[in-house]
């Protein structure tokens, strides 16, 4: 059996973003935010249904999953693989941005509900080694947790490097199967949890069209370009040989794919690539 890879924008979405597959939406998230009995996540609803497009080159794709819990949370969950140095700024503001559309002119601020973003990376974003960290707003002197509107929570696949006998609960079995799902050819004894087992369906090649798999594959080669084109100029040593190879890599990625899938893989903005098409 051949596996797609979780980590694979396209894949992620229709892993994570497909409502007739939610308890899998359900289970990660319950994970990662250490939901206990009485206060999980029992449903969701996926907000946009355009999170699944046919291909990743669709105009209607966009670059997270977005779903709203039974007590009208909203999370954003995304799949980041491109480094990008300014990714815990970009969390804050899309969040800020969710948070700042749910009221109507003229409505209470007492409507808000809380805003939880869940970011999966495929790089290391903090200084510290641990695999996940979890950021609320908390008040200096007593810790307390009044200013509940907003959450963060990153999950940095390079610092997880458990082997397979040592995963401990859900939390390490989804985390492991995201890093190395692709990697596999049977679903072994140690993923065998239900949602696992349902998830690894989702991955399955056999259960993907002809066309997806082919949009998969560009998006693939697109994102191999990117890494490795980043990874050159790194190696120089120069900064500015990073932006330039950013921005040649974006040219050459705009003609292929839509606008909010280059800035997804380039760390550039909308306005910055606009400009650049022109």
């Amino acid at each position: 059996m051949i596996y797609l890879d979780p980590r694979s924008d396209m894949v992620f979405k229709k892993l994570f973003g497909d409502i007739t597959h939610k308890n899998i939406l359900i289970s990660f998230l319950n994970s990662v935010l250490g939901r206990v009995e009485g206060k999980k996540i029992i449903d969701v609803v996926i907000n946009d249904p355009s999170n699944v497009p046919e291909t990743p080159l669709s105009k209607t794709s966009i670059v997270d999953v977005r779903c709203t819990d039974q007590s009208s949370n909203q999370y954003i969950v995304e799949m980041q693989v491109v480094t990008q140095k300014d990714y815990g700024a970009r969390a804050q503001y899309y969040s800020s941005l969710a948070l700042s559309r749910q009221l109507a002119s003229g409505e209470s601020y007492s409507k808000l509900v809380p805003v939880i973003f869940v970011g999966v990376l495929d790089f290391s974003l903090f200084k510290t080694s641990n695999y996940i960290s979890h950021h609320f707003i908390l008040d200096n002197e007593t810790h307390e947790h009044e200013l509940a509107h907003m959450e963060f929570h990153f999950i940095e696949l390079p610092k997880f490097n458990k082997k397979p006998e040592a995963l401990n609960g859900i939390l390490e079995k989804w985390i492991y199967f995201i890093k190395n799902a692709g990697l596999l050819q049977k679903v072994p004894s140690y993923l065998s949890e239900p949602v696992l087992t349902e998830a690894f369906g989702v991955l399955a090649q056999s259960n993907w069209s002809i066309p997806e798999l082919e949009a998969y594959d560009r998006y693939q080669d697109s994102i191999r370009s990117a890494i490795g084109q980043l990874e050159a100029a790194m190696e120089k040593g120069m900064e500015k040989g990073i932006e330039k190879a950013r921005l040649e890599m974006a040219k050459k990625l705009l003609s292929k794919l839509d606008i909010a899938a280059v800035a997804e893989i380039t760390g550039l903005s909308v306005e910055e690539l606009t400009k650049l098409k022109k």
